[in-house]
């Protein structure tokens, strides 16, 4: 990490460090060879086979013409299939280059922060305002170096070995002002994706963001589009060819179940509506809206899926604290539970939407995902494996010796 005073304020910069990304590199190198072959082939399957269909000959030396149905299942798969093979490509080059080629400078200044990336003969720039900020940190899970604004948690750089990124964190922080627990304080602002509305009563509810809505509903509608297509051409396919009947026959009514999904997602919203000393789950549908759930309390609750991630989910919670402490562990919307947001692998989104409804509705909101509560939750569990026998407490021995364990530098 290299830190100096420069004009525009105090920079720091960030380059990729260790010798294993150049085995790393050189093994992309060697897989984007086939990738090239690969991409070529298809390529060239994929023309000659609309050659013959547009011209009615015999495909690649074949006997008789491509019957046209068989053609479209074909050039369909194919066609998946080469989009999917192109993205990981793409994929593979830009990450020889973030390896080879690639540098991070990050500029604190009186008016922000300004990030400028470098990926090869490509240039990034992105301004991130002082007001908008709220911390510098290293992320403890993904041991990036990042920026917790008012409208969610941006990476900065992942560029650099830990130890750089750490006190990368520390130099641009002292630089700004910012502490440690300025994510706490201060006003709290909706995250991004989420947006204030009106009810027709008067009152005031957050749903999510309406243009993310309409995209939704517009992308589905394509889908439905390119779907009923395809199911018109193989019935058609199906006057000839019989049992081909029964696909047309799936595939129109998934578009079908596709438009009135786009349909829903126009007309239809979910939305909290906040109350004195509550929130109140409310479906709207045109001009007609209906109750669903009461809630009194928030909760912020960290949780791992099978592939090992990490996800953060706010959820309003209703009844007594005992019936609450019953459903903690609950996964999901339950009698006494409902989710209301959901992130992976950082809790900016959620922890923000979930402040912002606490001030607002005047009810209590419970973080279980800071350090502190992650202690205790940790501690309260070491505890019940030294109590529970021999075989606890080698347990409770082997999770204490995993957590004291210092992370490895990246």
């Amino acid at each position: 990490m290299f830190g100096e005073r420069v004009p525009e304020g105090w920079r720091v910069r960030l380059k990729p460090q260790g010798t294993a990304r150049y085995v790393s590199a050189g093994f992309l190198l060697f897989w984007l060879c086939a990738w090239a072959v690969g991409e070529g082939l298809a390529v060239w399957f994929l023309i000659r086979g609309v050659l013959a269909v547009m011209n009615g000959t015999p495909f690649d030396g074949g006997q008789a013409p491509l019957e046209s149905g068989l053609a479209l299942a074909m050039g369909g798969f194919l066609l998946l299939w080469l989009t999917l093979w192109t993205l990981g490509g793409f994929a593979a080059i830009a990450q020889v280059i973030l390896l080879l080629w690639s540098e991070d400078r990050i500029i604190a200044h009186a008016g922000g922060v300004t990030v400028l990336r470098s990926r090869g003969p490509f240039r990034m720039r992105r301004e991130i305002p002082r007001e908008a900020l709220r911390r510098i940190l290293l992320d403890p899970r993904k041991n990036t170096l990042a920026a917790e604004t008012t409208r969610g948690q941006v990476d900065l750089s992942r560029l650099g070995t830990l130890a750089e990124r750490a006190g990368a964190a520390a130099a641009l922080s002292s630089e700004l002002g910012l502490s440690e627990g300025a994510s706490e304080t201060g006003s709290v602002a909706l995250p991004k994706g989420w947006e204030e509305v009106l009810t027709p009563e008067g009152g005031r509810a957050v749903a999510g963001s309406a243009a993310k809505r309409r995209w939704q509903s517009r992308a589905v509608g394509v889908l439905a589009l390119l779907v009923a297509g395809i199911g018109f051409a193989i019935l058609q396919e199906s006057a000839r060819e019989l049992p081909l009947l029964p696909v047309g026959i799936i595939a129109s009514f998934g578009a079908l179940g596709l438009a009135w999904g786009s349909v829903r997602l126009a007309r239809c919203r979910m939305e909290w509506r906040i109350g004195r000393g509550c929130v109140t789950l409310r479906r709207t549908v045109g001009s007609s809206s209906e109750d669903l759930f009461e809630a009194t309390r928030l909760e912020l609750v960290p949780s791992t899926d099978s592939d090992g991630d990490e996800w953060f989910h706010l959820e309003a919670l209703k009844g007594s604290l005992d019936t609450q402490a019953l459903e903690h562990w609950s996964q999901g919307s339950t009698k006494n539970r409902r989710r209301i947001a959901s992130a992976t692998n950082e809790p900016t989104v959620p922890r923000q939407l979930g402040q912002w409804l606490a001030r607002m509705a005047n009810i209590p909101i419970e973080d279980r995902t800071t350090p502190a509560a992650r202690e205790a939750e940790i501690s309260k569990l070491r505890d019940q494996l030294e109590k529970s026998g021999r075989l606890g407490r080698v347990a409770a021995r082997l999770l204490g010796d995993a957590i004291e364990r210092p992370p490895k530098s990246a």
